[in-house]
């Protein structure tokens, strides 16, 4: 992918969908959830790589540690998530056809540091089980 250029989200940031960590937060995060209880947890779901963790829920269910950032559907492209503080330089549906095009699935989310997307389509639900083997992965 061909970098973006990105800006400041002008006017009010969408409510978070979603929360996004990365390295030394990732495991802040982890362990944050740890403490969670079922309920809490059972309100949540998750999309991870090796080098990022998101958390996709209510706002208000997402955990606060600091240091990460979160994310939310554009309003008028909902399959396009992005950032909540920035957004790309470019018309967001010519970045979603775009994107389409090149085959990336349904819902994304587009990120900018470091720029990829990542398809949130299927994410798993959060569980005691499925976070244990996430600390392991992501160790």
């Amino acid at each position: 992918m061909n970098a973006l250029g990105w800006i400041a989200r002008s006017g009010t940031a969408p409510e978070p969908g979603g929360q996004v960590s990365q390295g030394a937060v990732m495991r802040q995060v982890l362990a944050r959830l740890d403490l969670c209880s079922d309920t809490q947890l059972d309100a949540l779901t998750a999309v991870a790589t090796r080098d990022m963790l998101v958390l996709l829920g209510r706002g208000a269910a997402l955990p606060w540690v600091d240091g990460a950032r979160y994310c939310a559907p554009d309003p008028l492209q909902r399959m396009l998530w992005l950032p909540t503080d920035v957004v790309p330089q470019l018309p967001l549906d010519l970045v979603l056809a775009n994107l389409s095009a090149r085959g990336a699935s349904l819902p994304f989310l587009l990120w900018n540091d470091p720029e990829q997307v990542l398809p949130i389509g299927q994410p798993i639900p959060l569980n005691r089980a499925s976070l244990a083997w996430l600390g392991q992965e992501l160790e």
